[in-house]
Protein backbone atom coordinates (compact mmCIF):
# COMPACT_ATOMS: atom_id res chain seq x y z
CA UNK A 1 0.00 0.00 0.00
CA UNK A 2 1.41 3.09 -1.12
CA UNK A 3 1.32 6.36 1.16
CA UNK A 4 -1.03 7.90 -0.75
CA UNK A 5 -3.64 4.75 -0.07
CA UNK A 6 -2.78 5.08 3.24
CA UNK A 7 -4.27 8.46 3.70
CA UNK A 8 -7.45 7.73 1.89
CA UNK A 9 -7.64 4.74 3.87
CA UNK A 10 -7.13 6.53 6.73
CA UNK A 11 -10.01 9.25 5.89
CA UNK A 12 -12.86 6.48 4.86
CA UNK A 13 -12.24 4.78 8.07
CA UNK A 14 -12.98 8.22 9.81
CA UNK A 15 -15.77 8.71 7.63
CA UNK A 16 -17.20 5.58 8.52
CA UNK A 17 -16.71 5.34 12.24
CA UNK A 18 -19.65 7.22 12.83
CA UNK A 19 -22.16 5.43 10.84
CA UNK A 20 -20.81 2.02 12.83
CA UNK A 21 -23.93 2.30 16.08
CA UNK A 22 -21.64 0.53 18.45
CA UNK A 23 -18.87 2.74 20.50
CA UNK A 24 -16.49 -0.27 20.69
CA UNK A 25 -16.41 -0.57 16.41
CA UNK A 26 -16.52 3.62 16.58
CA UNK A 27 -13.56 2.86 18.37
CA UNK A 28 -12.04 0.15 16.58
CA UNK A 29 -12.53 2.28 13.51
CA UNK A 30 -10.93 5.39 14.49
CA UNK A 31 -7.55 3.50 15.77
CA UNK A 32 -7.28 2.06 12.34
CA UNK A 33 -7.91 5.08 10.43
CA UNK A 34 -4.53 6.24 12.96
CA UNK A 35 -2.54 3.52 11.99
CA UNK A 36 -2.93 4.50 8.27
CA UNK A 37 -2.83 7.81 9.40
CA UNK A 38 1.14 7.43 10.45
CA UNK A 39 2.17 5.35 7.82
CA UNK A 40 1.41 7.98 5.28
CA UNK A 41 3.05 10.05 7.29
CA UNK A 42 5.75 7.98 7.42
CA UNK A 43 5.80 7.38 3.64
CA UNK A 44 5.56 11.26 3.09
CA UNK A 45 8.45 11.86 5.36
CA UNK A 46 10.70 9.17 3.68
CA UNK A 47 10.13 10.49 -0.17
CA UNK A 48 10.22 14.58 1.07
CA UNK A 49 13.89 15.01 1.21
CA UNK A 50 16.84 14.05 -1.42
CA UNK A 51 18.32 15.47 -4.13
CA UNK A 52 16.58 16.79 -6.93
CA UNK A 53 17.86 14.74 -9.79
CA UNK A 54 18.06 10.81 -8.94
CA UNK A 55 20.71 8.14 -10.29
CA UNK A 56 18.93 7.47 -13.33
CA UNK A 57 18.83 11.60 -14.32
CA UNK A 58 15.46 11.21 -13.55
CA UNK A 59 13.73 14.66 -12.13
CA UNK A 60 12.52 14.68 -8.94
CA UNK A 61 10.55 17.18 -6.44
CA UNK A 62 11.66 17.49 -2.63
CA UNK A 63 13.01 13.41 -3.38
CA UNK A 64 9.76 12.48 -4.88
CA UNK A 65 9.56 11.07 -8.42
CA UNK A 66 6.89 12.87 -10.96
CA UNK A 67 4.50 9.81 -10.37
CA UNK A 68 5.28 10.02 -6.51
CA UNK A 69 4.25 13.60 -6.37
CA UNK A 70 1.14 13.59 -8.68
CA UNK A 71 -0.47 10.68 -6.74
CA UNK A 72 0.39 12.79 -3.16
CA UNK A 73 -1.77 15.79 -5.03
CA UNK A 74 -4.90 13.54 -6.26
CA UNK A 75 -5.07 12.39 -2.11
CA UNK A 76 -4.26 16.16 -0.73
CA UNK A 77 -6.22 18.72 -3.01
CA UNK A 78 -8.43 16.04 -5.26
CA UNK A 79 -10.94 19.10 -6.18
CA UNK A 80 -8.36 20.55 -7.95
CA UNK A 81 -7.34 17.09 -9.88
CA UNK A 82 -10.45 17.19 -11.04
CA UNK A 83 -10.04 19.45 -13.28
CA UNK A 84 -6.90 18.37 -14.99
Amino acid sequence: MTGPEHFKTAQRLLDEAPEQGDQDRERTYVAYAQVHATLAQAAATAQAGGPIFNEEGEFVIGGMTEPQESAWKTVLDPEENKAE
